[in-house]
């Protein structure tokens, strides 16, 4: 049997060994993420299907904003009582939430560009070449407050035209797939602005070519002179000023997940999801379809992913907030919010963004 002293000693020196591991272990926080539907939750579903959130020590927990607005531009507003501490969606809920004094700033960027495509009717592709070819014709580029319609407008002002050059079309055209085929076909239609799932569906329908490829961050720059700031992760200032290592740990998982997308296929995130993200109780035929359709969607979505650097390009910011500023948002609830926050002289580029979090993960994390 050891003695009393020899044992104290073998557990002070395991107590050495081991302190540490113990001191490495980071302390359990909670976090209420609000994430947008699409690659706002898959991201996040696929760092906890890795593991990242336990890595960290973050509980995560999502949170609903239509359960607390009626409507969901408005979610930055939900920073102020803390029903939730962190989002994944647009930039522009950003600058449209500081104009609104209901500030965020975003610390990490998703997606550097929009996912969208500019396609012409194929009765007109041998005379609409270019977007100064777009004067005087019928664009379906959805309500007159959406990114869809202030981003083609972008692409025509390069071209030296206004939006009074053109005719929008009515907006719904852009949300249900078998209205827009409808006017396509009965020629009401010249040119159409989309984004997934409805880019394949159209696509599918033979009825148009793309023009601008607007769903790479390359081809975006080709469009609109750099990247967009698209899908990012963002929080108040406040927060970040009071939590700076919880907002690092945050960072860190997404880092972390963002570069597994980037070296994986789809079938290998698709694997790596948990099973709570799909559909349940499908048979084994429906499955198949299901999980097919996801591998796509998701290699649809990657190349229009940040790859490698995930932090928000000042020049990106700057562009963003100037197209922003410039836009004559339409007199929907939505527009007048988006209008006041760009007339309100409140938003400066350099504010909406900082990018010390995700420098330090991605030189810090191997």
């Amino acid at each position: 049997m050891k003695s009393p002293r020899r044992l104290v000693a073998v557990l002070l020196l395991f107590s050495a060994l081991l302190a540490p591991f113990l001191s490495a272990a980071p302390a359990r926080i909670k976090i209420k993420l609000a994430p947008m539907p699409g690659i706002g939750h898959l991201v996040p579903e696929l760092a906890r299907g890795l593991g990242y959130f336990e890595q960290e020590g973050i509980e995560v927990e999502y949170v609903n904003v239509m359960n607390y607005r009626d409507e969901d531009f408005y979610s930055t507003e939900l920073f102020k009582d803390g029903t939730i501490d962190a989002e994944i969606c647009w930039y522009q809920r950003v600058v449209f939430g500081i104009g609104n004094d209901a500030p965020a700033r975003a610390v990490l960027l998703i997606e550097n560009s929009p996912h969208l495509t500019i396609s012409v009717a194929n009765r007109l592709k041998d005379q609409i070449k270019t977007a100064a070819d777009f004067k005087g014709r019928t664009i379906a580029d959805s309500e007159g407050f959406s990114t869809k319609r202030y981003l083609t407008d972008t692409v025509i002002a390069h071209a030296g035209l206004t939006p009074a050059d053109y005719t929008p079309a009515p907006g719904e055209l852009t949300a249900k797939l078998p209205l827009l085929v409808k006017a396509l076909q009965a020629n009401q239609v010249d040119i159409v602005s989309s984004m997934e799932p409805l880019t394949t569906g159209l696509m599918a329908t033979k009825l148009v070519t793309p023009l601008f490829d607007l769903a790479t961050g390359e081809g975006t720059r080709r469009a609109l002179g750099d990247v967009w700031p698209a899908r990012c992760l963002y929080l108040a200032p406040d927060y970040i000023k009071a939590h700076p290592d919880r907002v690092q740990r945050l960072v860190n998982v997404f880092v972390r997940t963002l570069r597994y997308i980037d070296t994986h296929s789809a079938e290998e995130i698709i694997a790596k999801l948990p099973a709570g993200y799909f559909a349940p109780d499908m048979n084994n035929d429906l499955w198949a379809e299901y999980k097919k359709g996801k591998i796509d969607e998701i290699a649809k979505i990657k190349p229009g992913m940040a790859h490698g650097d995930y932090s928000i390009p000042p020049s990106a910011a700057k562009l963003a907030c100037e197209v922003l500023f410039h836009t004559n948002f339409d007199d929907s609830p939505e527009g007048k919010y988006r209008r006041a926050a760009a007339q309100s002289g409140k938003v400066r580029p350099e504010d909406t963004y900082d990018n010390r979090f995700v420098e330090k993960a991605m030189k810090e994390i191997k």
